[in-house]
């Protein structure tokens, strides 16, 4: 049965196949007649109506569309459900069309299928279903389903495909043209076909190409038979006249073409194909924008510039340039040689940064895929270099001191500078060695930020400690502050200080030394002409009751002469003030020689007194009411003036002469130390050295023989300087010692040429100590001539005093008796004869006075002047008495007496202290001082301890202790034995005692200061002592380690800040005790400028606004300093 069944499935499936295969076929059938009908009736209307472009494409596009709809509906889905794709008839719709054409087996089939799918659905006892289908399909076996289609009926619909086939047979054989043609426009259908006239448009240009935004010249020519007059042209349905160049030419101007544009050509009626006038985008720069990131140090802000490209900018200076574009695809900058292509930022953004140390050309140049812009960007940048600052320094000099220079100086740059320093050097000119010292730098303070401003500066060459005939070299130095290439410096012109030389320093001495006495020499000698005038003058005048014109002239020439001797011992004076302070610049003084040369100055300030300049002035004003007796007692007032000034200078001559011949034997003691110092190193040189340094040792040796033969000139100086003295020091002839110095360093030359060196060493150190003993005779010979004249000076002046107070009691009991006594008593002549006496004792006494003074400048100047007082007392009280004027004779007795008393007071003061300085002197000598010198040491046992001496005891000890601590006794030899132990043990203790006594005198000077209410430095003193307490108890206990010696370093190092502190102290007190003296100041005048300017300088500061720019600054800072010059 269910074979059976199959087979009947089978025989439906075949059916629905051939079913479809019918319907393939009819569909095709209709289909090509529907083709065909379609493109015959598009090619026959566009034949007739040639159709445009919109309407071709159009119906190109209806038919394709026709087309495809027909051939999926009518041939793709029959073929699809042919091969059962998709969904296709089922069995049951099958045996309905069977039905209708085997009208006997219909039911049966329908029925069939109907039982088979209710066996299906309802499993069971389905027998009788099954028998009843396999019956019923026995019955229909036998017919054929497939007879139920016949493809022969689908001969019918050949006629319809066949119609427009005949029809475009026909065509192709009479019309060829109707079918080809306007199949050929529209298959392109988006082409222009221009209807076929008698004439053609030509468009003479090669491309229909155009640049955005610039204008097109459209070229046409015509050709055929006729050709229209006028020719347009049509763009989007407005038709424009073209140009006619002549009858077959015209043209026609696009004007700033902004996009592509489509045209036709009309000439009578025809119209050509639709041209494209293709626009070609133009690069363009819409915006250009330059940013400036200038360096920090120029302070100026960064700024940010709009379409300009010209730039005037500082080195170092960062550019960004960021270009916006329209239509660009690169940006090229050419920078003189080199090409960049810009990096893209954005879609139409390009960016470039740099930054640049030197100034360029360069250029921007836009392009696309079209076209490179001939028009483009040119500029240029100038680049600034950062300049080197430029100074400016004016030097002056102080007009006394020297070594005391001013500076004032400007200093510019571009931006600003980062240090202003004082640079110095010291070095010899000729140093063999080749060794210089290292430049020593002070920083100036300086306003960085300001590009333009002055500074001012102060620089003492003393504070160098230069040397004899050492060079100091000096500039300036300013650094900018260039961030780029770093700071660059300027140096001021450099200057060059040469310290004189020994023997310069002696030359110029003597030279000055030479001036002052021959100027001194004529002004002693002016005075007396003046005294001598005034005497004339004064027998001249006795003569006459009035004064001439002849007479008045005489005597302003002697006020003249007055004033210019004025002048004179006013120039006298500040010549020794300039040579004194020049002396102790460049040869520091001993105390003893600086107190004599401020008492020697203050001497020279007393020469003038202040009633002597009055005294001018009354004059001249009384020489103008010509009152004759009036005039002759000025005159006489005059005259005794000149005479003090004659006196005085005459005294200050000695005293000046005296000065210097103790410098010069200083000196030359010195000289004779120095040199004997030096060939006895020099000595031991030839004995250590090979015989071949010989060449060395000779020329070392001839230098101090040459040494000694300048050296023997000053030894004749210094006897011609005490030749020239009234009274000469006692100076024992040392020619026969000269001369065997001299000998004996010949002997050590001849010696070393012949190569015997230890002969030579053996002269050497025997002109060495030859020399020592003839610096030893001369420093003797100082100090005893110095005592000598102290003792010979005190009892002269005790002498004086005593006589001055005998003559003050004879002046009282005089005075009495003159009182008492009439002028016709015949004792009156006999007390005219007594007063004769005082005044012949008073002239004594003031010889012997004025010849004391020149010999000792501690006796003021007014004690001569009040001796003369008491003279011309003593004179007017005889000229009284023999007048017969007792009255008046006791008054200028009296007068006499008190002026004798002041006088006996004031010497009396001066020999106590001459016998203190004596004293003093006396205790100098039995000091410890091996050579002792007139100041040179220190009173032992009085006044209070000095940093100086401590530190020296202090030095001294340092040093035996580290000779301990190597194992060596203080001479330097090594202990050896319990002997050596024993003398240790005591040496420990020695060291131990010192050291104590060294902190006993520091407690001692602390305490001494704190009364005194200037212990500034105490905390520094008290750590100084615990440290010595320290040290102490370690050379009890006999250890010196590391650790003590670095101690003992220490305390050495305290007591020198110590002893500067007390000299700064001591200088503090003496700067106050000579508050109105004029000395050791700079030039106030110059010092005053100094201020004045410095003032300027920090209101200029205030003055200039802080909100202007850079240039305007320095314009403003130009203008305030142009009111300076």
């Amino acid at each position: 049965m269910a074979d059976n069944y199959s087979i009947l499935i089978q025989k439906l499936d075949e059916f629905i196949r051939k079913f479809y295969k019918n319907q393939l076929i009819k569909g095709g059938l209709y289909t090509f007649a529907v083709m065909l009908a379609f493109f015959l009736t598009i090619i026959i209307l566009e034949n007739f109506a040639h159709f445009g472009i919109v309407i071709r494409s159009i119906l190109f596009y209806s038919y394709l569309g026709v087309n495809f709809v027909i051939i999926s509906k009518l041939i793709a889905i029959p073929l699809f459900k042919l091969y059962k794709i998709g969904k296709i008839i089922s069995h049951d719709q099958a045996a309905e069309i069977i039905g209708n054409h085997f009208t006997e087996v219909k039911d049966k089939l329908i029925n069939i299928i109907q039982l088979k799918s209710l066996s299906e659905t309802k499993p069971g006892n389905n027998d009788l279903v099954i028998a009843s289908i396999n019956q019923k399909t026995l019955q229909i076996k036998p017919i054929p389903f497939t007879k139920a289609i016949d493809f022969r009926k689908n001969r019918k619909y050949i006629k319809y495909a066949l119609i427009p086939v005949f029809v475009i047979l026909i065509l192709l054989v009479t019309a060829p043209g109707i079918i080809t043609d306007s199949t050929k426009r529209i298959l392109k259908h988006g082409t222009f076909f221009e209807e076929e006239a008698p004439f053609q448009f030509n468009i003479q240009n090669k491309k229909l190409e155009a640049l955005q935004h610039e204008d097109y010249e459209l070229e046409v020519k015509l050709t055929g038979n006729p050709i229209p007059v006028n020719v347009f042209i049509e763009i989007e349905n407005v038709q424009y006249q073209l140009s006619k160049e002549n009858p077959v030419n015209f043209n026609h101007r696009f004007k700033n073409i902004q996009k592509d544009t489509k045209f036709q050509l009309v000439g009578d009626g025809f119209k050509s194909k639709e041209y494209t006038l293709k626009v070609l985008a133009k690069p363009i720069i819409l915006n250009f924008e330059v940013s400036l990131t200038y360096p920090s140090y120029v302070n100026k802000k960064d700024e940010i510039l709009q379409n300009t490209g010209d730039l005037l900018i500082p080195q170092g200076t960062k550019i960004n340039w960021k270009i916006q574009t329209k239509d660009t695809k690169n940006v090229l900058v050419r920078f003189n040689d080199k090409k960049l292509s810009l990096e893209r930022k954005g879609e139409n953004s390009f960016g470039y940064s740099a930054i640049l140390m030197s100034g360029l050309s360069y250029s921007i140049v836009s392009s696309n895929e079209y076209l490179t812009n001939k028009d483009s960007l040119n500029f240029s940048i100038n680049v600034i270099p950062d300049v080197f600052p430029s100074i400016k320094v004016d030097e002056f000099k102080d007009s006394v001191y020297e070594k005391q220079l001013y500076y004032k100086g400007m200093i510019k740059d571009d931006y600003g500078f980062s240090k202003l320093t004082f640079n110095y050097k010291r070095y010899f000119e000729n140093d063999s060695t080749g060794k210089q010292n290292n430049v020593v730098s002070k920083t100036i303070p300086i306003s960085s930020g300001m590009n333009q401003q002055q500074f001012m500066y102060y620089f003492d060459l003393a504070s160098t400690t230069l040397l004899p005939g050492e060079q100091v070299e000096y500039y300036f130095e300013v650094w900018d502050n260039d961030g780029v290439n770093g700071s660059k410096a300027t140096r001021s012109q450099k200057k060059l200080y040469k310290s004189p030389t020994q023997k310069e320093i002696e030359q110029n001495n003597e030279k000055s030394t030479k001036k002052i006495e021959s100027d001194m020499d004529q002004a002693i000698k002016d005075a007396k002409d003046i005294q001598k005038q005034i005497e004339e003058l004064n027998k001249k005048l006795n003569e006459k009751k009035s004064l001439s014109w002849q007479e008045k002239k005489q005597i302003q020439d002697l006020l003249d002469k007055q004033k210019q001797l004025q002048n004179k011992v006013e120039n006298i004076k500040q010549q020794n003030e300039q040579k004194s302070i020049k002396e102790n610049q460049n040869n520091p003084q001993d105390e003893d020689l600086l107190k004599k040369q401020e008492q020697l100055n203050k001497l020279f300030e007393d020469v003038m007194t202040p009633e002597m300049k009055d005294l001018l002035k009354q004059f001249q004003d009384m020489l103008e009411k010509m009152d004759k007796s009036k005039v002759s007692e000025m005159m006489e007032k005059m005259k005794m003036d000149a005479k003090d000034i004659e006196k005085e200078l005459d005294r200050n001559l000695e005293i000046f002469k005296q000065l210097e011949l103790e410098k010069k034997i200083n000196e030359v003691i010195e000289k004779l130390d120095n040199l004997s110092k030096d060939q006895e190193n020099l000595s031991k040189e030839t004995e250590n050295k090979d015989k071949k340094d010989n060449d060395n040792l000779q020329k070392k040796q001839e230098d101090l023989n040459q040494q000694y033969q300048d050296l023997k000139k000053d030894l004749k100086q210094l006897d011609e300087k005490n030749k020239e003295l009234e009274e000469p020091k006692n100076l024992k002839n040392n020619e026969e010692k000269q001369n065997d110095i001299q000998k004996e360093m010949e002997n050590s030359s001849n010696n070393l040429k012949s190569n015997k060196n230890k002969k030579a060493a053996e002269s050497q150190k025997k002109a060495s100590e030859k020399m020592k003993e003839l610096s030893e005779e001369l420093n003797k010979a100082q100090q005893d001539n110095q005592e000598e004249e102290a003792s010979e000076d005190i009892d002269a002046l005790r002498t004086i005093l005593e006589n001055l107070i005998q003559t003050s009691f004879d002046q009282e009991a005089l005075m009495k008796k003159v009182a008492i006594v009439k002028t016709t008593d015949p004792l009156y002549v006999k007390l005219i004869q007594q007063q004769n006496k005082i005044k012949d004792n008073l002239q004594m006494i003031e010889d012997s006075l004025f010849a004391l003074s020149k010999r000792q400048a501690q006796i003021e100047s007014f004690v001569n002047r009040e001796i003369a007082d008491i003279n011309q007392n003593s004179n007017s009280s005889i000229e009284s008495l023999t007048a017969r004027q007792p009255g008046l004779a006791v008054s200028k007795q009296q007068f006499t007496m008190t002026s004798i008393n002041n006088l006996a007071l004031m010497l009396a003061e001066a020999l106590q202290q001459m016998q203190k300085q004596q004293k003093e002197s006396q205790q100098k000598k039995s000091g410890s001082c091996k050579k002792p010198k007139p100041g040179s040491c220190s009173k032992p046992g009085s006044g209070k301890p000095s940093f100086n001496s401590m530190k020296q005891m202090q030095q001294a000890l340092n040093k035996q202790m580290e000779e301990m601590k190597n194992g060596k006794k203080p001479n330097g030899k090594q202990g050896q034995g319990q002997q050596g132990n024993q003398t240790m043990s005591e040496q420990y203790a020695r060291m131990a005692a010192q050291q104590e006594a060294i902190r006993k005198q520091l407690q001692k000077m602390n305490d001494e200061l704190k009364k005194e209410g200037k212990n500034g430095n105490g905390g520094n003193i008290n750590k100084l002592v615990k440290d010595m307490e320290q040290t102490e108890t370690d050379l009890v206990n006999k250890m010196i380690s590391a650790e003590t010696i670095k101690r003992q370093q220490e305390i050495l190092t305290r007591l020198l800040e110590s002893e500067k502190a007390d000299k700064e102290r001591e200088q503090d007190e003496k700067r106050q005790s000579n508050e109105a003296k004029n000395e050791n100041f700079s030039n106030p005048n110059a010092f005053f400028e100094y201020k004045r300017i410095k003032t300027k300088e920090v209101e200029l500061l205030k003055t200039v606004p802080a909100s202007m720019t850079d240039f305007y600054k320095k314009k403003v800072n130009e203008y305030f300093y142009s009111f300076e010059n």
